[in-house]
């Protein structure tokens, strides 16, 4: 194996790279289940869920490792967390509702615009550095997820309604919470992080999830509140990722989603990855493998 792709304390970019795919596919899952509910709960109702049973997790989780809750909450960076939660919430929650109303690999090509704006924000906001092979492995991931959306006119990809819009708008908030989780991973412990964007998020949010709130089987409602575990596990994936690797890096990566979402289509609803599919996916790869090179 090549010392550039070996599991080595070393070589902390690797690592970072697994953890963030890992977070991805965790959180393909997550947007793609306003689709898997067949439509029937509204993607603010979905959020909250997830938040909620989120909240109670991480709590179970602290106390299980006899840590404080109090002490876990005491922050000096509370705006930045509010802050953390409203775009975290509002992205999602658009990322839904967009991938509920269109194929999922053309919602996913769409939300692929959050690598774009992360590596922009991160060049403006924490002043990192963009070096030329992080341009060219973006441009490879970005070109991938075009030939997805471009070459399978039969998945009904159009500009029409608001989902894409929706997606596009989503895909900004969430380079918005990448920035923010990059800077509060400068002092703040992961459990901390994932307790308070969740328990934000839910209380943030309890008052307008009633005005959208729609009854559901139970079954359902149950299978949503899954949600939550699957995105403590996504938060504490991509948490570590940013602790091991720049923003810049890493934002590329998020461009695996559309094989993620591919898969999930595939599986769930018979949607057969075509020729532009598997061309879009190699591109990803192959910008996926030109980050991890040294040098």
């Amino acid at each position: 194996m090549p010392d550039s792709l070996k599991l080595a304390p070393g070589n902390p970019k690797l690592a970072a790279a697994l953890w963030a795919l890992v977070g991805c596919c965790v959180f393909s899952l997550v947007y793609a289940s306003g689709k898997l509910s067949g439509g029937l709960v509204p993607a603010i109702q979905i959020m909250w869920l997830r938040y909620c049973s989120g909240f109670i997790t991480v709590s179970g989780i602290a106390v299980v490792r006899r840590e404080s809750l109090r002490q876990l909450l005491d922050t000096r960076k509370r705006h930045l967390h509010v802050l953390r939660a409203c775009c975290g919430v509002g992205g999602g929650a658009c990322n839904i509702y967009g991938a509920t109303h269109m194929p999922l690999a053309d919602a996913s090509a769409l939300a692929l615009l959050q690598g774009v704006f992360t590596m922009a924000l991160a060049v403006l906001l924490l002043g990192e550095r963009l070096y030329p092979r992080q341009i060219i492995a973006g441009l490879l991931c970005l070109g991938g997820a075009l030939v997805i959306v471009r070459g399978d006119h039969a998945a009904g990809f159009s500009l029409n309604g608001l989902a894409p819009y929706a997606v596009i708008l989503g895909a900004a908030l969430v380079a918005c919470e990448v920035i923010l989780i990059k800077l509060l991973t400068r002092g703040e412990s992961l459990l901390s992080m994932v307790l308070h964007v969740n328990g934000i998020a839910a209380l943030l949010f309890a008052l307008p999830v009633l005005w959208f709130w729609q009854d559901a089987p139970w079954p359902v409602i149950g299978a949503l509140c899954l949600l939550g575990p699957m995105a403590i596990l996504g938060q504490m994936c991509n948490v570590r990722a940013y602790r091991l690797a720049d923003a810049t890096f890493l934002a590329p990566l998020g461009y695996s989603t559309v094989a993620f979402s591919a898969l999930i289509g595939w599986v769930a609803f018979n949607d057969l990855p075509g020729l532009a599919t598997w061309a879009g996916t190699a591109l990803i790869v192959t910008g996926g493998l030109v980050l991890l090179r040294r040098g």
